[in-house]
């Protein structure tokens, strides 16, 4: 099967964290004999090149090229921010989308676009003048992008005309049914992990150290804010807790000063984006991985949180916030534990019965690792997908 994608963020080398999702369920798909082809925006580097069996061909969609900010890794949500020049080319975008689509798709057996607002419209002409079937996959932010813009009928327009639409968590999908979506031709296809390489490894711990780790884009929506904040209500029960952050953003700069305010230097870091390699050791090495996510002050919140699942195939015990998709991952008490969003008091009370209930966490660790293994990995995943291909 010849199998065109057309996405707004897809990585260049293998440790890439731009859109690597993607990559990893198309490299599955690759696995299983079948040819895939991105049609990707240029965000800089390179414009043609084949990445673990994949082709990725990435477009232009404004010029002079120097000029080109939308398609830039902060994600265009961020991006279309930056003022009139940025807002202007969402149009150019979509009409460089069209074109590139009709081009370079024409000879493909099925169409699967990520995040069908703003990537959808090359498909829905493919379909129209080809009669190409495409599948959507739906991750949470086109459907807040489309209530904040007015273009719900946009959306509406390009699920309608799709063979499939899938949704990466029950959360997802709920959003899509509440904006008046059809639910009969939604299917749930959560996100994978890759369960040969994020595993448990003989990594010997700091036994004078509780390591505490997250990860994630510092952007508002992730709530790394409340969960430095709750370290300070942690300290004064254990002296012996380090928090570290591994990520790079906007909030970045925000986050460190909130670290200086409150005195956490010596127990609070923030790391820029590491390797697989390093961010594998990182989950080994830990005692608890933390994921503080909220519902932004645009609506906007956690798709599902494939962090979690990176964390949790490593054994590693993990808590979070219940928003968006996570509840698909954890299911409280079960395979990790819950907290209240924005709530750094609840964040402390769950890493203080983490540190001093050591076995209870243990057990919860060992549920969690069976689960993700049993439901997430990649290979599955990628099943379910040339299934509805």
């Amino acid at each position: 099967m010849k199998i065109g994608v057309i996405t707004s963020a897809y990585p260049e080398f293998e440790d890439d964290p731009h859109g690597i999702f993607v990559h990893r369920l198309m490299r599955e798909i690759v696995k299983h004999g079948h040819e895939v082809h991105i049609l990707v925006p240029y965000a800089g580097g390179k414009t043609k090149y084949n990445l673990e069996g994949v082709t990725i061909d990435r477009f232009n969609y404004f010029y002079p090229k120097r000029f080109q900010r939308l398609a830039g890794r902060a994600g265009m949500i961020d991006n279309v921010k930056e003022g009139a020049l940025v807002k202007l080319q969402v149009l150019t975008f979509l009409f460089f989308n069209i074109i590139h689509s009709l081009r370079k798709f024409r000879d493909m057996d099925v169409v699967h676009v990520q995040w069908p607002i703003p990537n959808g419209l090359g498909a829905l002409f493919l379909k129209k003048l080809y009669g190409i079937p495409y599948v959507n996959t739906i991750h949470g932010e086109e459907v807040y992008l489309s209530k904040r813009y007015h273009t719900i009928f946009a959306l509406k327009w390009i699920v309608s005309n799709a063979r499939k639409t899938i949704t990466n968590s029950s959360a997802t999908r709920d959003s899509c049914l509440e904006v008046g979506l059809s639910g009969d031709n939604i299917q749930i296809i959560p996100f994978g992990v890759d369960t040969n390489f994020f595993k448990p490894l003989k990594i010997p711990k700091n036994e004078n150290k509780f390591q505490i780790l997250s990860v994630g884009y510092l952007i508002e929506r992730k709530g790394f804010e409340y969960l430095i904040m709750a370290m300070k209500e942690v300290l004064r029960k254990h002296n012996n807790v380090n928090l570290k952050i591994v990520g790079s953003g906007p909030l970045e700069g925000r986050l460190k000063d909130i670290i200086k305010e409150l005195r956490l230097e010596n127990e609070v870091e923030i790391n820029k984006n590491v390797s697989d390699e390093e961010l594998l050791h990182l989950y080994n090495s830990s005692d608890l991985f933390v994921l503080p996510s909220i519902i932004d002050s645009e609506g906007n919140t956690e798709g599902l949180g494939v962090v979690l699942l990176e964390a949790m195939a490593c054994g590693l015990p993990v808590i979070a916030s219940t928003v968006g998709g996570i509840t698909d991952i954890i299911i409280n008490n079960e395979t990790g534990l819950l907290f209240n969003q924005k709530d750094s008091q609840d964040i402390a009370m769950k890493i203080v019965f983490s540190i001093e209930n050591k076995s209870e966490m243990n057990k919860l660790a060992e549920n969690g690792y069976n689960f993700v293994k049993e439901d997430f990995s990649w290979k599955m995943v990628a099943k379910s997908y040339i299934n509805c291909y």
